[in-house]
C-alpha cells in the first residue's frame, strides 16, 4: 500500500463495547489504514443516548456515522451482523465484509430473550449461552456489571433483530470470516457462504471470542492481507 492513499476501514464493535474496544487493534495497524470506528448509541462516548434494539435503525445509524464509502468493513460479534446489514444496504459496490467471532444469521438459534429481563445475572448467562462475552474487568466489578445491564439487554434484543432481518440476506461482495481457535462459540462459520454471491473464506487465528482484544496483531495482519489481495 506504499505510495497510495491509506484504505478506509470501518470497525463495528461487539456487544456491550464502544469504539474504544478497538484501541489495541488500532495500535497494531499502526496508521496503515484510515481507522473509522463506529460508536453505537448507548455505548462509549454516546452513552447518554438510548440503546438501539431495532436492526434497521442500527444499520441506518452506522451508515450515517460512516458518511462516505469505505474499502472494507470489520465487524466483530454483533458488529459482524451490522456489517452484513451495511453491505446489504449498500448493494452493488459494497466493500468486503470481514466478519469475526460469530455464527452467521442463517445458523443462529433464537435467543431466549424471555430471561433477559430477570436481572444482570440472567442477562449475562443468556449472553454467554449465545456465545457472547463481556470483558473480564466488567464482570469483576459489581458497579460496572450493573451499568452494563442496559447494554446487555439492548444488545441481545438487537442481535435477535439482526438475525430476523438478515437470516436470508445475500450480498454481492466477498465475506472473510475470522475465527479464534479458543472460541467455543465459533462453530458453523462456513455457513457465512450462504450470505454472499461472492467468495467466502474462513481464517483461523489465535485467541478467543473477543478476537481483536485477544490477538490484535493477528487480526491486523488478516485485514491487511485482505486489503492487499
Amino acid at each position: 500500500m506504499a505510495g497510495r492513499a491509506r484504505p478506509v476501514v470501518a470497525f463495528i464493535p461487539p456487544s456491550c463495547c464502544g469504539a474504544g474496544y478497538f484501541d489495541r487493534l488500532r495500535a497494531a495497524l499502526a496508521e496503515r489504514v484510515e481507522f473509522r470506528a463506529v460508536e453505537l448509541p448507548g455505548h462509549g462516548r454516546r452513552y447518554a443516548r438510548p440503546v438501539l434494539t431495532r436492526a434497521r435503525s442500527a444499520v441506518s445509524d452506522v451508515i450515517c456515522q460512516l458518511g462516505r464509502p469505505v474499502h472494507a468493513v470489520y465487524g466483530e460479534c454483533l458488529g459482524a451482523y451490522l456489517g452484513l446489514g451495511l453491505a446489504a444496504a449498500i448493494g452493488t459496490g459494497a466493500p468486503p465484509l470481514i466478519a469475526a467471532s460469530n455464527a452467521p444469521p442463517s445458523r443462529r438459534a433464537p435467543i431466549p430473550l424471555e430471561h433477559v429481563e430477570d436481572g444482570i445475572d440472567s442477562a449475562v448467562a443468556v449472553l454467554a449461552k449465545v456465545g457472547g462475552e463481556l470483558p473480564a474487568e466488567v464482570l469483576a466489578d459489581p458497579e460496572l456489571r450493573e451499568r452494563a445491564y442496559p447494554l446487555i439487554r439492548g444488545d441481545l434484543r438487537l442481535t435477535q433483530g439482526c438475525v430476523d432481518l438478515l437470516r436470508t440476506t445475500e450480498i454481492r461482495g466477498d465475506i472473510h470470516v475470522l475465527a479464534g481457535d479458543e472460541d467455543a462459540a465459533a462453530t458453523g462459520l462456513g455457513g457465512w457462504a450462504a450470505h454472499t454471491r461472492g467468495r467466502c473464506e474462513v481464517v483461523h487465528l489465535s485467541g478467543g471470542h473477543l478476537l481483536a482484544a485477544a490477538d490484535p496483531h493477528g487480526v491486523a495482519g488478516a485485514i491487511l492481507r485482505i486489503l492487499e489481495a
